[in-house]
Order: structure tokens, then C-alpha cells, then sequence
């Protein structure tokens, strides 16, 4: 889905070397200029169509590893190690350069569409609570082999972490909830009514018995969910994913995990870290057999049934419906 910002890398991963990445099918790279501004071409040399991200980086940009063409932050040439003429009569040679923002420790590039080819109409998101006092915070990355849809399918679907993560996010309890579901132009969310607590040992550790809880599932175009739990003003913890696609089969996932636990933060964070890592895995697991069991049967020919909650308004988004102005929906699931 071109028209759309999304992560291409953590500012950490920025180093001395380039970095070869590949979003919505293009073959990208990035790095930083003598200023330290974080910078995405297309990973194609002019010359010889080389890699960029095989070469390294210099002063003047980025230095392809086979002549040495140079590129700096624009993708105009700036360098041509061979050349006896000067700078001014190779600056017209570019390869194409994409836009890009820095922030709250990632780097977003923006993907044009043909309707505005090259300049945002956007900003990218910002993650919540991110420099909040007596919140906490950290990323995670990993690689799905999936698309995106089902990725961001997986992340809003209850139901699924009875069998996929048992025992660790809830057990074998079910309790009925309600859901309200409500919908504008560019995103779709749940509110889980009259959610009890998780019968699982994590579950009594984040929601003790007797909380009220508050807890929402949102997803938002291009391929951004974020799910919001809140027991109480000191006990609150959110967890956004924004989906980068790779190819057709393939996801990046950058997950934000925040929380405020007061005053328990730092030790809820040497349990609740690990544990969340080995929960995303589960889930890394379970789209990679599907993806691997459509490839055997064919195109998906999936059954949206009431349990999904908002999935099928997921994919009518995805599609390029609008979902505004339409009623606001109620139903029952076990959870």
C-alpha cells in the first residue's frame, strides 16, 4: 500500500556501513550523510546497477563498491573516482531518493504513490507515552513470514491466544465479552465491555483479581494495531506494532511496547520483556505455518465469522472502503 510513511530501521542500526532493506517490493538503502541525517535511495547504482548497500559510506554519500560512484542524501552523484571532469558535469546523474523522517528512535520512509510521486501529504505516527514520566518502554523487531494483513490480523485477534499462547497469555478459562466496535475513514477498533481478568500467571500479574479493566483494540491504515489495557491511572500498558511489508510474503514488524506499573516498573520489565519476546515468537511461528499452508492449498478463501471481531472491517479498510459514518456494532465473543 503505497502513499503510506513506514519503519524501514531502528536509528540504532545506523552505523558505519549501509543497510540493505526492502519495502512494498523495492530495494532500498540507508544510511547516514556527514551530517548524521538519516538517508534512503533506491539500492541501485547507475552505473552497473550495483548495490549501494554493498559499499560503504563517505563524506560525499554513499559509495557503490564496484567504481566507486558516490551518491549523496539527494541521490544525485557526487563522486566518480575515474572521472577527469568535474563534479558539476556528473551531478545530473540520480538514482531515485525517498523522503524521510527520524524519530523516537526509528527511521520512517515515505513510499509514494503515482498520485504524488515523490513529496508526503503525511506525517508518520507517534508512538504514546514515548517520553512520558513513570512510563517505560522498549522495540521489538522481527521478521514474519507473512503479509502484512495477516500479521495485523493476528495481533487484534483474541480468540487466537487461548491455543497459540496458552498458559502464558490466558488459560482455559472463557468468560463471555462484549465488544463495541466503531469505525471511521482510516481505522477500526474494539472495546472489550466487561473484561475480566486473564486466567494465566502473566495475566494475574498485569490484571490482579478484582480490576476493572479497560482494554481496546485499534487498527489503523497502512498496517498499524495498537492494543491498550488499563487497570488503573498506575497500571496501564500499550502495545503498537507498525507492519512494514516486505513482499507479498514476507513483514517487518517493529512492536512499541509501553507500560507504567508504578512502583513496581523496572521489575515488571525483567519479567513482562522476556516473556513478550517469547509470545511474538509464537506468533512469528503460527503465520509462518500459514503462509506455508497457503502456499500448498492456494489463495486464501477465509470465512469471516462473529469471533473475528473487527477482521473483516480490517480488510474492507485494506481494500479502500471507508469505514465512516457507519453505526456503531455490538457483539458477544468467550474470551
Amino acid at each position: 500500500m503505497n502513499g503510506h510513511w513506514y519503519i524501514i530501521c531502528k536509528s540504532k542500526q545506523l552505523r558505519k556501513k549501509p543497510l540493505a532493506r526492502q519495502v512494498l517490493g523495492e530495494h532500498l538503502v540507508v544510511f547516514r550523510d556527514a551530517q548524521g541525517q538519516a538517508s534512503v535511495l533506491k539500492d541501485r547504482c547507475a552505473h552497473r546497477n550495483m548495490a549501494l548497500s554493498r559499499g560503504s559510506v563517505t563524506n560525499k554519500g554513499v559509495r557503490c563498491s564496484y567504481h566507486g560512484w558516490t551518491y549523496g542524501s539527494d541521490g544525485r552523484c557526487t563522486d566518480i573516482p575515474a572521472s577527469c571532469e568535474s563534479c558539476e558535469s556528473y551531478a545530473k546523474i540520480k538514482v531515485p531518493a525517498y523522503s524521510v523522517i527520524e524519530k523516537q528512535g526509528v527511521v520512517w520512509v515515505w513510499m509514494p504513490d503515482s498520485e504524488n510521486p515523490s513529496k508526503p501529504y503525511t506525517m508518520p505516527l507517534d508512538f504514546p507515552m514515548f517520553d512520558e514520566s513513570g512510563w517505560n518502554h522498549w522495540y521489538m523487531e522481527r521478521h514474519f513470514e507473512g503479509n502484512a494483513f495477516h500479521c495485523v490480523e493476528n495481533f487484534l485477534d483474541v480468540p487466537h491466544t487461548a491455543h497459540v499462547h496458552r498458559g502464558l497469555f490466558r488459560g482455559d478459562e472463557e468468560n463471555e465479552v462484549e465488544i463495541e466496535i466503531t469505525s471511521g475513514t482510516d481505522w477500526i477498533q474494539a472495546e472489550f465491555i466487561n473484561e475480566g481478568g486473564m486466567d494465566s500467571w502473566i495475566g494475574k500479574l498485569l490484571v490482579p483479581k478484582g480490576s476493572q479493566v479497560y482494554h481496546t483494540d485499534k487498527f489503523q491504515l497502512p498496517y498499524v494495531t495498537r492494543v491498550d489495557y488499563r487497570m488503573a491511572e498506575n497500571r496501564q500498558y500499550i502495545v503498537m506494532s507498525q507492519c512494514t511489508p516486505i513482499d507479498d510474503e514476507n513483514t517487518r514488524v517493529y512492536t512499541y511496547m509501553a507500560y507504567r506499573f508504578s512502583p513496581f516498573g523496572a521489575l515488571v520489565k525483567g519479567v513482562f520483556a522476556p516473556l513478550s519476546h517469547v509470545i511474538l515468537n509464537q506468533d512469528v511461528r503460527i503465520i509462518r505455518e500459514q503462509t506455508e499452508d497457503l502456499r500448498r492449498t492456494g489463495a486464501p478463501k477465509f470465512l469471516y465469522y462473529d469471533t473475528d471481531a473487527i477482521a473483516k472491517g480490517i480488510r474492507q479498510l485494506l481494500d479502500g472502503k471507508s469505514l465512516e459514518g457507519k453505526d456503531p456494532e455490538r457483539k458477544k465473543i468467550k474470551a
